[in-house]
């Protein structure tokens, strides 16, 4: 079935006035498609070249940026240190908070006792420390574990000591928390 057009109401974008002699329909100019194809082009290499210039202006940048140069006294920091609780609200379930310091990155690594955490830090002198607020953790529930305040005392730090081989954390001269160090356990070997 056909329905003729002179039957048919159609509308268009610049009128729909009878006066159009050809009501409904947009003329197309054939010659812009090889205009549009240079338009296109134009933009898809002004595109990477943008790109290209903010990734290489990005490497730069971070290439500028050097880590706080440490010296020897604050290698004695870097590895794994496993809290030593004060009481049993100290872990969530049995699980003791980790950290683990990287020197060369001025970065640490751990969990809460319940959640992963990671961040950087700031070592001025050979006893003050200081933790970066923009820490990263994951949002695990954590029942029976206050680990804001947990977090709360580890952003508060401003110090730090070696006492008998552990780490202790102060604020001002109140020890915050003890760590110890970290070992890994030797790795067995197969059975034959």
């Amino acid at each position: 079935m056909s329905i003729p057009v002179d039957k048919t109401s159609f509308t268009s974008f610049r009128s729909s006035s009878p006066k159009n002699s050809n009501p409904g329909m947009i003329a197309f100019n054939y010659s812009q498609k090889s205009n549009t194809r240079a338009k296109l082009k134009s933009f898809i290499l002004t595109a990477l070249l943008f790109g290209l210039i903010v990734t290489v202006n990005a490497q730069v940048d971070s290439s500028n940026t050097e880590a706080p140069k440490k010296s020897m006294p604050f290698a004695k920091i870097s590895g794994k240190w496993t809290l030593i609780p004060a009481s049993e609200t100290d872990t969530a379930g049995g699980h003791f908070p980790e950290i683990q310091f990287d020197v060369k990155e001025a970065k640490f690594y751990g969990n809460t006792g319940c959640n992963r955490m990671s961040g950087t830090y700031f070592i001025s002198d050979s006893a003050t420390i200081h933790f970066s607020e923009k820490m990263i953790t994951t949002r695990m529930f954590c029942a029976g574990y206050n680990e804001s305040a947990f977090l709360q005392n580890l952003l508060r730090v401003d110090g730090f000591k070696f006492r008998k081989g552990m780490l202790i954390l102060t604020v001002g001269t109140i020890e915050i928390s003890r760590w110890n160090r970290k070992s890994t356990p030797p790795k067995k070997a197969p059975k034959v």
